[in-house]
């Protein structure tokens, strides 16, 4: 055992060791294979996770990761990417230390980590251990050449493995900085000791009351963002509100990154509020306040109030409201979904408390749309939707002064989201370069959207995302199924969810109204044609955070299972183009093409899936894999490779004798002709080749009685071709063979509608057919419907 680890290992009791199993399962494999900084790290947390979660624990996992950021000196590949992950553990062992810190210094033991840090805690012990194992991977103990090339082979996968070891890092760097709050942890613990103590205090008749006393009488206000378009009717339809309705309530609801924040402030610094409330005008931020404690506590420090330490939350609360029943002003609690999610009926009281006054307007921002139940001031205010496009523009133009195509294809992928194009514009004034901004997005996505590294809401489109989905797993994995379609998930497909996931902890109903109420999805409008059908869609950044971080290969498989079962309702495209980049989804992806291929639009499995079916040896899979292959291709436009999958297909075909099969095939080769040379088929050199091909297709499409059994379509298509080759004969001055019986006359200007009479041209004879014969009998059936 390495001296630091026999260190840490003096902390940990007999006992304990004897009655604790530990937290972490440490594969022998690695532990033989560890050497250096791994070894000593892998050592390190398997004591840790065998202690108690107290004070020395914390001295043990710090030692840990200590050690584990080491490792980064020894690694030979992905040196950039381990750093990332290397900093974000450094930022995190600082937050523990000064948390043991405080620990030791109000002699609290036992008791120092409540439940959510014993689960963060918990929860990195694995974090890190999954990085310790993916970089032992990158390093190459043997000086052998074999070994070296083998590393550097496989550095792509590695590449990935370390970047998600690095977001992992990052994630959990967000939680502990949101988590390991040192001095609100500490306040809160020392209310919950001396809650009885101050219980009887109060209640006791001789014992004086305690109030909050002013100190200021101007409110904090932040200042409003100078880079501010496009809000312009929000803004005055709120302050139209505030000061026309006074006191007014109202709420400015959207998902996060939105702008409401910039809303809120645009409108408190509005000269009319201003006027109407001077220096009373407070904006305060609910970001980092969990409780109602913490937000009474927080509000009364923006207000100008020293709360006195002894007095509990009920009366804090009280003393607060009664002070602002002598007051006239206007508050704003921005991102009020923070405490109103972790501590619910107490917020709300608060608020409800403020809305009764008389003379105090109140203002909230919050994403989520489940706002308490409050006498809002009517009329609502519509939820804030993204940048106008000309917004958008203006805004980076403000930022930064190069503005090109990719200005203008940056705003439109993130779906002129406020957050995003404000980010990616100072990213773009930083680099000068907008191609490389552009060329970073179509790698890293929402990943570079980011200002310096800060983990925070107003900097980083991910943090801002992350905040929304906090502890919601059911709703995270509806999510992650909505984001595989780029054009929206049918809405009627929800109730396959449930079917499909079979009894899951929440229904796929109320996971689409948690995160309908969360406003990270909103629902398209239905179309004239049918109102009932209407698409669950996702705004651009969102989408592509959830697809980088959020869907697991677990998580698609089981998705894919639920596709398999009802496929003709899916968008079967997409959910194969997702699952065909991850490796271990591959095997999935074939079995989804060799089943249903003629869901299939993608050229390059489709083409793997032939060489599937090939080593499978089933010809008749083969030959639909290739037929769909040349219709994927038709559509492409790449009629030369389309015509090589047709040929494929029939060569298959006539080996299995499968003569309705060779008559698809056949016409879709001929088709492609016509596809290809259509208005120029005059510089068509394979007239006669095409003229001998529609013969055949004829013979085809009978039966052993020669009667046509091909059906209307095949008919029109091969009539069609007719066409396309008389055309080309008649401007080569050559003689038309047959005539298509497409139109009456020589000049292609009257279409015969043969439609109508096929079935009756069908029961007298073959196609094709004389053109006398279609006319008289489509005279004959027209006489006889007019009698």
């Amino acid at each position: 055992m390495s001296n630091a680890a026999h260190s840490a290992s003096g902390v940990v009791d007999a006992k304990e060791n004897a009655a604790n199993k530990g937290r972490l399962v440490i594969g022998d494999k690695l532990k033989e294979n560890a050497k250096g900084a791994v070894k000593t790290t892998i050592e390190l947390l398997g004591i840790a996770a065998r202690m108690t979660q107290s004070v020395p624990y914390l001295g043990a996992i710090s030692t840990a990761l200590t050690e584990f950021m080491k490792i980064q000196n020894e690694v030979d590949q992905c040196k950039e990417e381990c750093k990332e992950a290397v900093d974000d553990a450094e930022q995190i062992n600082a937050l523990i230390k000064r948390f043991k810190d405080e620990c030791i210094a109000s002699g609290r033991g036992e008791s120092a980590l409540n439940e959510t840090l014993c689960e963060a805690f918990a929860e990195l012990e694995k974090i890190v251990l999954d990085c310790v194992t993916t970089l032992q991977e990158c390093k190459t103990d043997s000086k052998r050449k074999r070994d070296r090339l083998r590393i550097y082979w496989k550095r792509s996968d590695l590449l990935k493995s370390v970047k998600g070891c690095a977001t992992e890092m990052r994630k959990a760097l967000g939680r502990f900085d949101r988590t390991l709050n040192v001095d609100a942890a500490f306040m809160l613990k020392s209310i919950e000791v001396k809650v009885d103590e101050i219980r009887v205090m109060l209640q006791s008749p001789s014992a004086p009351q305690e109030t909050m006393t002013a100190t200021s009488s101007v409110w904090r206000l932040r200042a409003a963002n100078l880079i501010f378009y496009g809000r312009e009717s929000e803004v005055e339809a709120t302050v139209d509100l505030i000061v026309n309705k006074a006191p007014a309530r109202v709420a400015i609801l959207g998902p996060g990154g939105i702008g409401k924040t910039s809303i809120a402030l645009a409108v408190l610094h509005n000269p009319k509020v201003k006027e109407l409330y001077g220096n009373h005008r407070c904006f305060m931020s609910c970001e980092a306040t969990t409780t109602a404690d913490a937000v009474v506590r927080a509000l009364a420090d923006a207000l100008g109030f020293t709360p006195y330490n002894h007095q509990s939350l009920e009366s804090a609360c009280h003393s607060l409201i009664q002070y602002l029943a002598e007051e006239s002003g206007i508050i704003c609690f921005d991102n009020l979904e923070t405490p109103l999610d972790a501590d619910k009926r107490a917020v709300e009281e608060l608020l409800n408390g403020i809305a009764a006054l008389p003379s105090v307007a109140l203002l909230i921002t919050s994403r989520d749309t489940s706002i308490p139940t409050l006498k809002w001031t009517s009329p609502r205010l519509g939820h804030i939707e993204t940048f106008s496009r000309d917004a958008a523009l203006a805004t980076w133009d403000d930022i930064c002064d190069v503005h090109d195509e990719y200005t203008e294809k940056l705003i439109e992928a993130v779906d002129c989201m406020p957050l995003a194009v404000t980010l990616l514009a100072r990213l773009a004034s930083i680099e000068q370069n907008t191609k490389l901004v552009w060329d970073r997005w179509r790698v890293e996505r929402t990943d570079m959207i980011r200002d310096g590294d800060q983990a925070d809401r107003l900097y980083s489109v991910s943090a801002s995302i992350e905040l929304s989905l906090r502890n919601r797993t059911e709703a995270s994995a509806l999510l992650g199924f909505v984001c595989m379609f780029p054009y929206g998930f049918p809405a009627e497909n929800i109730a396959l969810l449930d079917e499909g996931l079979k009894n899951p902890p929440e229904s796929a109903r109320h996971s689409l109204a948690l995160l309908k109420r969360l406003s990270l999805v909103y629902y398209t409008e239905s179309p004239w044609w049918n109102p009932a059908m209407y698409h669950i869609r996702v705004l651009s950044p969102i989408r592509h955070y959830i697809l980088q971080h959020y869907i697991s290969d677990d998580l698609f498989l089981k998705f894919t299972d639920i596709v398999m079962q009802k496929p003709k309702v899916w968008n079967y495209h997409d959910v194969l183009s997702f699952g065909w980049n991850r490796p271990h989804c591959r095997e999935r992806c074939f079995e989804m093409v060799l089943l249903f291929c003629y869901a299939v639009e993608h050229v390059e499995l489709l083409s793997q899936a032939i060489e599937k079916a090939r080593e499978l040896e089933e010809p008749r899979i083969q030959s639909r894999l290739h037929r769909q292959l040349g219709e994927v291709l038709y559509y492409a436009g790449e009629d030369e490779n389309s015509r090589s999958a047709f040929t494929n297909a029939m060569e298959l075909d006539e080996q299995m004798g499968d003569r309705e099969a060779l008559l698809k095939d056949l016409t879709e080769w001929i088709s492609s002709f016509k596809h290809e040379f259509d208005g120029r088929e005059d510089k068509f050199q394979r007239l006669d080749e095409v003229q001998h091909a529609i013969q055949k297709a004829w013979d085809l499409g009978r039966d052993e009685n020669k009667a046509w059994d091909g059906g209307f379509y095949a008919y029109r298509d091969i009539a069609r071709v007719q066409h396309f080759v008389n055309e080309g004969r008649r401007k080569l001055q050559k003689p038309v063979v047959h005539r298509s019986g497409l139109y009456s006359d020589n000049a292609s200007t009257v279409d015969l509608q043969v439609k109508s009479a096929y079935d009756e041209l069908v029961h007298t004879s073959p196609p094709p057919w004389d053109l006398s014969l279609i006319l008289d009998t489509i005279e004959t059936l027209h006489s006889a419907a007019r009698r």
